[in-house]
């Protein structure tokens, strides 16, 4: 009886100084607009096995897909209230932290992806600097192909757009004014909203990259897409910095190396889903809209427009001729 007594006592004692599994795992808590099922939440998805895996499993992500936390501006807001530790946003919900990121958002800010992805790479360090100051960390920043205009009638030229009633963003202060100096109105929505607004027609323009338009049902209401566009567009993978800061080290360098590694073994089935997504729109009917050269002055010339009143709240001149400048430098050998 003794024996069992001093047996149950000992397993007692293992049990109070063993941590549980659960006591050892830190599990972020993270928001994206990515539906379930898309190439964006299966690369996400697999970063998150191997972050599992590199940690043995103390580290680990707790994904919130589809917006149902909220349109980005919500999820922001949910992280500075600690409700989240961060989430995968586009450059709208981007600009909520940071604002200045949206001068690479700028419509024909860049006259190339090349000068995109230059402009990028040379001013991610203040990007990052930016971020840390306000208080969240950019843990991983990713470039991508700017959003093409889908709509149920053929755009040509600005003005057609008159006719259209295009959806904006809620938070996008880049679209309003595109807008109103083509002499549309835009209809605000939340993501979640657009789609039933295509079906009842009261929204009948939207941009989205080709992937994400089929992804999210949209391309299955409209018939009509631009040009490729020249811009790109950023978005990125944020924590607050009190939960990135709260982990250890040695499990930040395993989740920047398992983020850099996840890029480079994704990047050729984006590049593979936009072609394929181009090829599906195609065989859907949607048929692109090429523009001639004078009307593509006009677009050049409203976008010249848009730029010259947005840059002035976005941030200091300084800032915006620096991005160009790092565009349209030369290439490094």
């Amino acid at each position: 009886m003794r024996r069992t007594a001093r047996l149950v006592a000992l397993g007692l004692l293992v049990a109070l100084l063993t941590p549980t599994v659960a006591s050892a795992q830190r599990a972020l808590s993270m928001a994206t607009l990515a539906p379930p099922g898309t190439l964006w939440m299966r690369a996400l998805e697999a970063g998150n096995r191997e972050l599992r895996r590199r940690t043995n499993g103390a580290l680990t992500f707790r994904w919130y897909s589809g917006g149902v936390q909220g349109d980005e501006s919500e999820v922001v807001r949910k992280i500075r209230s600690r409700r989240l530790d961060g989430g995968a946003l586009t450059a709208t919900g981007l600009q909520q932290i940071y604002r200045p990121v949206l001068a690479f958002q700028l419509p024909a800010m860049f006259q190339s992806p090349e000068e995109f992805l230059r402009a990028y790479t040379a001013l991610r360090p203040d990007l990052e600097a930016g971020f840390t100051r306000a208080g969240f960390t950019l843990v991983h920043l990713s470039p991508a192909l700017g959003p093409r205009m889908f709509s149920t009638r053929e755009v040509r030229v600005p003005s057609d757009l008159r006719g259209c009633r295009p959806w904006q963003w809620h938070d996008d202060p880049i679209l309003p004014v595109l807008y109103e100096e083509a002499g549309a109105r835009g209809v605000p929505l939340s993501i979640a909203e657009v789609l039933p607004a295509l079906q009842t027609r009261r929204v009948d323009t939207v941009y989205a990259p080709p992937l994400a338009a089929i992804a999210l049902q949209w391309s299955a209401q409209v018939r009509f897409m631009s040009e490729r566009s020249a811009s790109g567009s950023l978005s990125a993978l944020v924590l607050s910095r009190a939960a990135y800061e709260s982990i250890p080290e040695a499990q930040r360098e395993v989740l920047r190396a398992v983020l850099a590694q996840m890029t480079t073994l994704f990047r050729p089935a984006f590049v593979r889903g936009e072609a394929d997504a181009l090829r599906a729109l195609q065989s859907r009917g949607v048929t692109t809209v090429t523009l001639t050269e004078p009307e593509r002055a006009q677009w050049r010339s409203l976008f010249a427009r848009v730029r010259s009143r947005v840059a002035g709240t976005i941030s200091e001149p300084g800032w915006i001729a620096r991005v160009e400048a790092a565009g349209r430098a030369a290439p490094t050998p």
